[in-house]
């Protein structure tokens, strides 16, 4: 689920007081599970989609399906991250995740790639795949179709120009965007632009309310399962510092992280 984007705390003052508490990032601390019912894959997404962030984006199809989670016959989970904001902490997750060797889908927001075009590789370099996120990341059901069409277009050109292709996914925007099944309208549209897939996600730890290092780390471990699709952002301190426990916490549990291409490729 997204937010409208609001003031964080800076990044020189969270990270200070993140220290503190990292420790405890994995603790038994409860938080109730936001995320609603989930459609787990079934079948593995056509492997023509794209062989990776410089495939060309596949033509019209009929309409997408939306998927929450994969095989839960897999010992792998896909990372997501929406991927706009701070460039500085966004350095910072990608050291977190190149020190681990960590592969992740970026759900890129257009306007962001189009004013920082260099990211392209720098996620691409790093193992990264790239997916489409809108191109000004609005509340999306708020849109009139060709809204929507235009946000989706946009941000499939961009990707295609810096990247080669549009990559295999769509996600919306704004709210309940990764937990509720899109409209017929959306999935239509979304098809259209050549996505086969708009990829939700069944683990949510709300990290972009900014709930504390503790939260987003623990709401992530307690709910994340074989074959679940986690849903992170940029631009948040907390996620940079719950990064490390998280990854810890998934290796713990035996569950690999893995790009969503290659978690719905699964069985």
């Amino acid at each position: 689920m997204d937010s409208p984007r609001a003031p964080k705390l800076t990044r020189r003052a969270f990270l200070g007081a993140a220290a503190v508490t990292v420790a405890a990032a994995c603790s038994d601390t409860g938080a109730e599970d936001e995320t609603a019912g989930s459609t787990a894959a079934t079948e593995p997404v056509p492997s023509e989609a794209t062989t990776g962030p410089a495939a060309t984006t596949p033509p019209p199809a009929g309409p997408s399906r939306f998927v929450v989670a994969g095989p839960d016959d897999s010992q792998k989970v896909a990372l997501t991250f929406h991927t706009d904001g701070d460039l500085d902490l966004a350095t910072e997750i990608l050291g977190v995740l190149g020190e681990r060797d960590v592969p992740m889908t970026a759900f890129v927001v257009g306007e962001w790639l189009d004013a920082n075009p260099d990211w392209t590789t720098r996620l691409t370099d790093g193992g990264h795949e790239l997916a489409n996120h809108t191109y000004t990341h609005p509340t999306f059901s708020e849109l009139d179709p060709a809204a929507m069409t235009e946000e989706i277009e946009r941000c499939r050109d961009v990707l295609v120009r810096l990247a080669g292709g549009g990559g295999r996914f769509f996600r919306t925007s704004g709210e309940a965007d990764g937990t509720r099944t899109p409209s017929d309208t959306v999935l239509d549209l979304a098809g259209q632009a050549g996505y086969p897939v708009v990829l939700g996600f069944d683990v949510d730890p709300l990290d972009y309310q900014d709930p504390g290092i503790d939260a987003v780390a623990t709401r992530t471990l307690e709910t994340v399962k074989p074959g679940s699709v986690i849903s992170l952002h940029f631009d948040h301190p907390g996620t940079v510092v719950a990064l490390p426990p998280i990854l810890d916490g998934l290796d713990e549990r035996g569950l690999k992280p893995v790009t969503a291409s290659e978690l719905l490729s699964v069985g």
